[in-house]
């Protein structure tokens, strides 16, 4: 017969277990309920900053779609700021509607510090007035954004019209 059960001693037995009760008890009171309101906070600080961020890339999401239906309508502006500006090839550009043609430089300034602004007292010798509006609706397909301004001054001869005009022509600030 066995008898290791008469020697244990129950109280003791008793003692123990209600000793490792209270420690696991203090345990689970001090180290896991806090890390459990802890736990709930930063799941809610988690749960806010994702509906943020959900927000945001919505948002982004949005304004590279916007960018890219401006980048798409505006390509040709945006290409013509690639091209530099160069007076011999406006010269031979305006040669196909003009005999003439004669730059002098007004003024170049900054606009809006992203731009420079080149102004340009254009003068030539035509033989028809529709040539002089083919030239300014030419502008529009031109390499580089130039803008003619008011006034045009023109005066007519017996054979010719000469034509006074400034252009502005806007180039990237490459110094900024």
């Amino acid at each position: 017969m066995d008898k290791s059960m008469e020697k244990i001693n129950i109280v003791k037995l008793l003692i123990y277990l209600l000793v490792f009760i209270v420690v696991v008890f203090f345990m689970i009171l001090f180290v896991i309920v806090p890390n459990v309101k802890d736990y709930r906070a930063s799941k809610s600080v988690h749960k806010t900053a994702f509906v943020h961020k959900m927000r945001v890339e919505n948002v982004l999401s949005e304004r590279k779609k916007e960018f890219s239906n401006l980048n798409s309508e505006n390509r040709r502006a945006i290409t013509s700021f690639v091209h530099k500006f160069s007076e011999d090839n406006f010269i031979s550009y305006a040669g196909k509607f003009f005999k003439k043609v004669s730059f002098i430089e007004i003024a170049k300034k900054a606009y809006k510090k992203e731009f420079v602004e080149y102004e340009l007292k254009v003068s030539t010798s035509l033989k028809s007035p529709t040539n002089f509006y083919k030239f300014l609706d030419g502008l529009n397909r031109y390499e580089n954004i130039i803008q003619a301004d008011f006034p045009i001054l023109m005066e007519s001869n017996s054979s010719k019209i000469t034509a006074t005009f400034t252009i502005k022509v806007y180039d990237i600030n490459s110094t900024k």
